[in-house]
């Protein structure tokens, strides 16, 4: 499952405001975003949706608590999760260690374009695997790949050469990656012709896909390059049930809870 955003802004509703189109934006992303403009909920929120960022407004109008006693509130019970306040430009520095003192990872000055909300976001977020689809996973930071066969989950071995080349391939999914710039990638300054690259497609097709002689995922463009096909979402590990991030053998698989063979 994708990610999931809370958004708390006293603004989030006002149509005059910016922020009230960030929501839009993060779900375009591939975000899943709840968004909330009642401090007091804040707080609920975090423990009923466990999202795995909080964007969170420092002042409320017109309301019982503030950013900062909120993000004390949200730390007492989880130190992790990743939260940015929104605020206006700020001139006492005591009041921007305030909010670090909180607990922020991140501050966010307004009126900003959303754009660069977001690239914040994406850089206070956690490492995430990867779901293509309920066949294939891919954990990019655990360098590690799973497939559904015989109805169980299998933890599939790649070689780190074998596997840089599907993370090039899967990240640029939907994109056909020129051979040179996979040799460039995967084997960085040693030189490499284009039939050993197509040796080592060979044995990643072999090792990941449901058909090897039919290949799905990895799609052949002839003297140009190749190409991942699928759309492979980031999938959260704090969004998945207890356990599921330790895809080792005998834990289960985030997708549909079977146990790794």
């Amino acid at each position: 499952m994708p990610f999931k955003i809370l958004v708390a802004d006293d603004n989030i509703n006002d149509k005059h405001d910016e922020i009230s189109r960030l929501p839009e934006m993060l779900q375009a992303a591939g975000y899943e975003v709840v968004t909330t403009a009642d401090g007091v909920e804040v707080y609920d929120l975090v423990l009923k949706c466990k999202p795995d960022l909080v964007l969170l407004d420092i002042h409320f109008k017109n309301q019982p608590v503030n950013g900062f006693e909120i993000c004390e509130a949200i730390r007492r019970n989880d130190p992790d999760i990743p939260i940015i306040f929104i605020t206006v430009p700020m001139t006492d520095i005591e009041d921007i260690l305030r909010g670090f003192k909180a607990g922020a990872n991140d501050y966010v000055i307004r009126p900003r374009d959303n754009r660069e909300i977001i690239a914040r976001i994406r850089a206070n977020l956690p490492p995430a695997g990867l779901t293509v689809d309920d066949y294939l996973c891919v954990d990019l930071a655990g360098t590690q790949v799973f497939v559904r066969r015989a109805e169980n989950w299998q933890n599939v071995h790649l070689p780190p050469q074998l596997f840089e080349l599907l993370k090039v391939l899967i990240v640029n999914a939907g994109l056909v990656v020129l051979t040179t710039v996979l040799k460039n990638k995967v084997w960085e300054d040693k030189l490499v012709s284009d039939d050993v690259l197509a040796v080592y497609i060979h044995r990643l097709r072999k090792a990941i896909e449901p058909d090897p002689a039919n290949p799905v995922y990895i799609e052949t463009t002839k003297g140009i390059g190749y190409q991942f096909n699928g759309k492979p979402i980031h999938a959260s590990w704090r969004s998945l049930s207890s356990g599921s991030s330790d895809w080792r053998r005998g834990g289960r698989c985030p997708i549909c809870g079977s146990i790794i063979t």
